[in-house]
C-alpha cells in the first residue's frame, strides 16, 4: 500500500475514528489475500470509505464521493474504479437514484478484484477487526435501522455479497 494513500485515508477520516479503524483493518485484511496485485487491493481497501469524509461530500454516497475525489488527486484510475464500485455499490446507487452518475464516471472494470476488495470489507468490523459476514451485516442493520436506505440496500445486495465473501475464502482458502 502506498503511504500517500495512508495519510489521505488518516487525513480524511481523522474525525471519524471509527470509519479510520475500519479502514486500516481492511487494508491489513487485504494484505491477507494472496493476490498477485496485493498493492493495488491494500490501497483501495484505506481507501474505499474516504467518501465519507464531510471534507469531500458530492453526492451524499461514498462510493461516488470517495471515487471522485481520488480522480482528481489522480491516483490510480483502476484503484478508483474499486472504490467507486466497492461492496455492491451500484444496488445502493440504484436505491438513491445515482446509478447513471456511477455507471457514466465509472464504468466498472470486472478485471479488478472487486470480490476481494468486498471480501475485505465484509469480514472486517467497524473497529478493524476481523468478523464474521454475519455479524457485519448484523451490525451494519443495527447501525443504521430498519427502513433506511443502507438497510434496503444489504436486503437486496445480501446474496451478492455473501456469494463474494463465499468465493474468496474458497479461492483463496481463507
Amino acid at each position: 500500500m502506498s503511504q500517500r494513500a495512508f495519510d489521505l485515508a488518516d487525513e480524511l477520516l481523522s474525525d471519524l475514528p471509527k470509519r479510520l479503524a475500519h479502514v486500516r483493518g481492511t487494508s491489513e485484511r487485504a494484505q491477507m489475500v494472496p493476490l498477485r496485485e496485493s498493492a493495488l487491493l491494500s490501497t483501495a481497501a484505506v481507501l474505499h470509505d474516504i467518501g465519507y469524509s464531510g471534507q469531500i461530500t458530492d453526492t451524499g454516497f461514498h462510493p461516488i464521493d470517495g471515487a471522485r475525489h481520488l480522480r482528481r488527486l489522480q491516483f490510480d484510475e483502476r484503484i478508483v474504479n474499486l472504490v467507486a464500485h466497492h461492496s455492491c455499490a451500484r444496488i445502493e446507487a440504484d436505491l438513491r437514484g445515482l446509478r447513471s452518475i456511477l455507471d457514466d464516471e465509472f464504468p466498472i472494470d470486472s478485471s479488478l478484484p472487486h470480490a476481494e476488495l468486498c471480501f475485505c470489507d465484509m469480514t472486517t468490523s467497524p473497529t478493524g477487526e476481523l468478523i464474521t459476514i454475519d455479524d457485519r451485516l448484523d451490525d451494519i442493520r443495527e447501525r443504521y435501522g430498519a427502513g433506511s436506505v443502507v438497510s434496503s440496500f444489504l436486503d437486496l445486495a445480501e446474496g451478492e455479497l455473501r456469494q463474494a465473501v463465499d468465493d474468496v475464502q474458497a479461492k483463496y482458502g481463507l
